[in-house]
């Protein structure tokens, strides 16, 4: 299955609610194409949509705490949907990015392709649960990372 044919099964819609960080151009074709890398690498075929949006701490610490109870920083969440044609949401913190590009010495274009394709690999139920899963994970991020264009990571 080539690119082409998941460009016609997944629609990606990309929100900024958040007015703390002016987003760069290009980033929302990234997380588009990482969106689909990542459905491609797992051999996701059907027809789904999947909903981004970028947001602040701010906004993303409250939504985190509200849903699960957590006051830890995170940089992205993924929400799946119940709906049979939506994957879900992704949300991802650009604030907390940015923060983290300093702390890893990485483009902000690799923090926001990280982001975008563990929230996709989260929403098809992939986490980290222990360590051997996360390393499995990694494995798989760091792969369609590479397909992208982007150095495997560490940290993000």
């Amino acid at each position: 299955m080539g690119c082409d044919n998941m460009a016609s099964n997944l629609k990606v819609i990309i929100n900024n609610p958040q007015t703390t960080i002016k987003i760069p151009s290009g980033t929302r074709m990234l997380v588009r194409r990482s969106c689909h890398a990542t459905l491609e690498y797992e051999q996701f075929d059907r027809r789904t949509d999947i909903y981004v949006d970028f947001a602040d701490n701010e906004i993303l610490h409250t939504y985190d705490a509200n849903r699960v109870g957590t006051l830890e920083a995170n940089e992205v969440i993924a929400v799946p949907s119940e709906e049979e044609d939506c994957l879900g949401k992704i949300i991802i913190s650009v604030e907390r990015i940015i923060e983290l590009t300093k702390v890893y010495n990485r483009p902000f274009e690799m923090g926001i392709v990280f982001s975008a394709v563990h929230g996709v690999l989260n929403l098809l139920g992939q986490h980290y649960t222990d360590q051997r899963t996360k390393e499995e994970q990694m494995l798989k991020e760091a792969k369609i990372l590479t397909q992208l264009g982007f150095s495997p990571i560490v940290g993000f």
